[in-house]
């Protein structure tokens, strides 16, 4: 698969892993209560996850060269379409397009979990290792934005993935296109979803502040108010 712009590659991140990492995850799914049993299965896997842990992550920084529509166009000839991507880059004259991940590792811990038959264990290290997944996005974002240099008046959009709210995960093959993600080893499946699956990519925009999109998460753009995930 062809990669037409400089990647660059993120690897050996130290984590600020919380202390309570998972529980609010879980008790959301849980209905607002944990059970004593969940309490210390969470303080019991954590430290198994976090010892499993290998995050990595690449990105990739790309011109616009024109917004029509759904349709966003790259100088680089790929193109994104879907109703709220280019609204999100509306303004936007640049964009970094990144792929991070948790890595092999948890995936197998998780299905190991599963195939043991222990559901209660499953759900558990599910909560914890999709919950670190924040803490790996704001250190990915942090360093992305601290490594490109930002022109004076100049702001980012929010952040926007496939799969989230009316942007269809096919587009994951654009995204591929335009970032290796097998660098970090990661890699799409038949159904377009990441292999590891702890893994997430997405995409923000640079533009000036008078003109970007002032969407504070993507959350904001999709009706699912009761929606696990919603920040």
């Amino acid at each position: 698969m062809k990669v037409t712009n400089r990647m660059n590659i993120i690897k050996n991140i130290e984590l600020d892993i919380p202390d309570d990492i998972g529980r609010d995850f879980l008790t959301k799914l849980m209905g607002g209560r944990l059970i004593p049993q969940m309490e210390k299965m969470l303080e019991d896997k954590k430290g198994i996850c976090i010892d499993a842990l290998e995050p990595a992550a690449v990105y990739g920084k790309f011109d616009i060269s024109s917004i029509e529509g759904d349709f966003v166009h790259f100088k680089s000839g790929h193109i994104f379409n879907g109703p709220n991507i280019s609204k999100i880059l509306e303004g936007s004259d640049t964009a970094v397009i990144f792929i991070f991940t948790l890595g092999k590792k948890i995936d197998d811990l998780v299905n190991k979990e599963r195939d043991s038959g222990n559901t209660l264990g499953t759900i558990i290290l599910d909560a914890i290792t999709t919950s670190m997944l924040g803490p790996l996005g704001d250190h990915v974002n942090k360093t992305i934005k601290d490594s490109i240099p930002v022109k004076k008046g100049y702001g980012t959009t929010c952040t926007y993935s496939p799969g989230q709210y009316k942007w269809t995960i096919e587009e994951q093959k654009e995204i591929f296109k335009m970032v290796d993600g097998s660098k970090i080893g990661v890699r799409l499946n038949e159904s377009f979803l990441m292999i590891p699956f702890k893994s997430i990519s997405g995409i923000y925009g640079f533009g000036p502040e008078d003109k970007i999109n002032k969407t504070r998460v993507a959350c904001d753009l999709c009706p699912r108010e009761n929606c696990i995930g919603r920040r």
